[in-house]
């Protein structure tokens, strides 16, 4: 247990440098509900209970869009679903024609029951088995990205034996530096292949391969940098090593054709400290794209995948304060939630603003501890400097904003705690159950309770 506390202070600390450009703001978003309308949903459904609000899903894609107009080709918007896998939000997603990041075949089945078709889907494995490439073949998905040698070689295998030719794109890893919470782009990385020639897992390597075979087409390039990245500039640096690749590549294949680039996701959500905004990264990146263009020659399709971004302003969670205690200057609040339903608080040190429901209108003057109720150090909330906690006592709630991505994916049993159930807001105002909280009695089959 003591290794495990170590790591995980060691990352919390890692991946929440400040930056003094950094600013203090209490724009946290657009999703608003009445206290009103949070306590007659807390009577209906009980809590924790997560809300999620379906015009801010709209929204969201469609500003994200929107940031990239200064690039003078075609840009595709992909939802990475791994941030928010609810069917109810994967359909409102396919309804706007969105692309979708898909990571597993279990992901593509999730995306395929709810709707969705295998054209729209970049499929972007880790493991790259040749099993699971054929899977992915099977349903229909045209689109793989590959990121190892052995990855490459597994899916010619798959694509021989399917008989079709999948457009694929190879993965990079662009080793450029990046100010981010997550980190995706470092010197022997997880993700991708260096920029690099001679054999083994190289882009050089894989490129040799791909553009000679004539079991698989190659499409473009993907990258993706990391997780609420505060600095664009790390875009700028990955697109001018992509771009000299592409120019060396070109000089010993002049009829390359680079139909895609994929950048990946990494635009910042405001959880109370100033971040980026969409049009400030689109800005960067349109330009620069622009300029690449030109170099090269190309008309390439721009995508911008995104998960958090577009599902995390979209989603509060609803806890209800169910104890308090005071010592000299500090006050402790415990609610009915914790980090089982909200991870990033105890991995990432995630600061989701809060605010208490009904609201007060007198200020808080003593220190408040934010607690979750689980037996554990780390189930306390880090607080946001958007939060207001005034007026927390027993029978009041807090709302957590920010909180529709990579929470309900994340949801744990530990201390026997069932999920909690997950209600749409739609446009038309109207509330809609879509997850049911669960029940002890699943849990305890779940977990073989009923087995012989």
């Amino acid at each position: 247990m003591a290794k495990i506390e170590k790591l995980l202070q060691s990352r919390a600390q890692s991946s929440k440098t400040r930056y003094p450009e950094e600013k203090v703001t209490t724009q946290v978003g657009p999703l608003t509900i009445s206290d009103e309308e949070l306590m007659r949903l807390a009577r209906n459904f009980g809590t924790p209970t997560f809300v999620i609000d379906e015009s801010v899903l709209k929204s969201k894609l469609q500003g994200l869009k929107t940031a990239f107009a200064n690039y003078r080709d075609a840009t595709a918007i992909a939802y990475s679903m791994k941030a928010n896998f609810n069917p109810a939000v994967l359909k409102t997603f396919i309804a706007m024609g969105t692309l979708f990041d898909v990571t597993s075949v279990q992901e593509l089945f999730f995306y395929l029951q709810s709707g969705g078709h295998p054209s729209n889907v970049i499929y972007t494995s880790i493991t790259e088995e040749v099993d699971e490439y054929a899977e992915v073949l099977q349903s229909g998905v045209g689109r793989v990205v590959v990121s190892s040698n052995n990855g490459l070689s597994n899916l010619i295998r798959a694509a021989e034996n399917m008989r079709t030719i999948p457009q694929v794109l190879l993965r990079i890893n662009p080793e450029v530096g990046v100010k981010a919470d997550i980190r995706a782009s470092y010197r022997n990385g997880k993700f991708g292949v260096p920029l690099t020639s001679g054999d083994g897992d190289t882009a050089g390597n894989l490129m040799r391969q791909l553009v000679t075979s004539d079991l698989l087409m190659f499409e473009g390039f993907h990258f993706h940098l990391g997780s609420q990245i505060t600095d664009p500039s790390s875009f700028l640096h990955a697109l001018e090593k992509l771009e000299s690749f592409i120019l060396r590549t070109k000089r010993e294949y002049p009829d390359l054709r680079i139909g895609t680039i994929d950048i990946g996701g990494g635009t910042p959500v405001n959880y109370g400290v100033r971040v980026p905004t969409p049009a400030e990264i689109g800005q960067t990146v349109g330009n620069k794209l622009n300029s690449l263009m030109r170099n090269t020659g190309e008309h390439s399709l721009l995508i911008v995948e995104s998960g958090r971004y577009l599902s995390a302003e979209a989603g509060l969670l609803l806890s209800k304060i169910v104890n308090t205690k005071i010592n000299g200057d500090h006050k402790t609040i415990f609610v009915d939630a914790g980090y089982h339903i909200l991870l990033d608080s105890a991995l990432l040190r995630q600061e989701y603003p809060q605010y208490v429901v009904p609201t007060s209108l007198t200020s808080e003057r003593l220190k408040i501890n934010l607690t979750g109720r689980l037996c554990d150090t780390f189930d306390v909330f880090q607080i946001s400097p958007a939060s207001d906690l005034s007026g927390a006592e027993v029978g009041n709630y807090v709302v957590f904003r920010n909180s529709g991505a990579y929470s309900l994916v994340f949801n744990m049993p530990f201390h026997c705690q069932t999920k909690p159930p997950v209600v749409l807001r739609k446009d038309n105002g109207e509330y809609q159950l879509i997850r049911k909280r669960g029940t002890i009695e699943d849990l305890f089959e779940a977990e073989g309770g009923f087995l012989p």
